[in-house]
């Protein structure tokens, strides 16, 4: 197997009908992303600044020329090297990616970065701005896949940004997937954050908009002593009390 060579970044921008190929970066159709971390690693040169610059150059043009398969194989073979982090852009990629109807090469990326050990680092913010961009494009099913994705056992991911619980649980319960909310704001509790005064709200006017009043009423209430209590104990009561309403949901 041909290991990770040091690429000649120059000739990344010629073109083939019309398309840009990248045929003078070997790794990426001879290198398998599923290669054991040490073999990679033997011969694996940092990528330069000035290689960054033109892979996050190179990536938005693959991206608009629909070429999203290169773009893929790119962002899993540039992360390879092992670069700091936010020195590689994956925007682009991720705005392209969760514009497709389906998920196939969303999941495509994250199976391929799963299996690169030198890409773990990157997991979380990847997966965390999946999970925003399709929440922001309202396909919360789409956005549940991935963070459940991140939850699975062993997952080298990390859910530990309140953004990411604000955006999850706002979003879910702003498109009436109510349920689905209140067990994400579980988990956000559990993880030890609690909403803020605007998420609070959203949540109890979607208990609201469900005819659950009591609800809506008692889990205001809860959240109004955590902020007056210094033990945590009225947290476990808020968990507690979401796990009473997620159960008897369908009742």
């Amino acid at each position: 197997m041909m290991t990770l060579k040091r690429c000649n970044f120059d000739s990344l921008f010629r073109r083939s009908n019309s398309v840009t190929t990248l045929f003078p970066f070997p790794s990426i159709s001879t290198t398998s992303p599923y290669s054991s971390s040490n073999d990679v690693s033997k011969n694996k040169t940092a990528l330069t600044q000035e290689e960054l610059t033109k892979i996050n150059l190179l990536l938005p043009r693959l991206c608009l020329s629909n070429n999203l398969t290169t773009a893929i194989k790119l962002t899993s073979t540039a992360l390879l090297t092992n670069p700091p982090p936010n020195c590689l852009s994956f925007s682009i990629l991720i705005h392209s990616l969760t514009s497709l109807p389906d998920m196939t090469k969303s999941m495509s990326l994250l199976t391929i970065l799963r299996h690169t050990p030198e890409a773990y680092h990157h997991l979380t913010p990847i997966t965390t701005m999946l999970v925003t961009s399709y929440m922001r494009r309202k396909r919360p099913k789409e956005a549940l896949k991935v963070y459940q994705w991140m939850l699975r056992p062993g997952s080298r991911c990390k859910v530990e940004s309140r953004l990411l619980f604000g955006v999850l649980v706002g979003g879910l319960c702003g498109v009436g997937w109510v349920l689905e909310g209140l067990m994400v704001l579980k988990d956000m509790v559990c993880s030890g954050f609690l909403p803020g005064a605007r998420l609070r709200d959203k949540v109890c006017r979607s208990l609201l908009r469900e005819a659950r009043v009591r609800e809506a009423v008692e889990l205001d209430m809860a959240f109004c002593c955590c902020f007056e209590d210094e033990n945590g104990e009225s947290a476990k009561k808020v968990v507690e009390y979401l796990d009473s309403v997620i159960r008897n949901w369908t009742d």
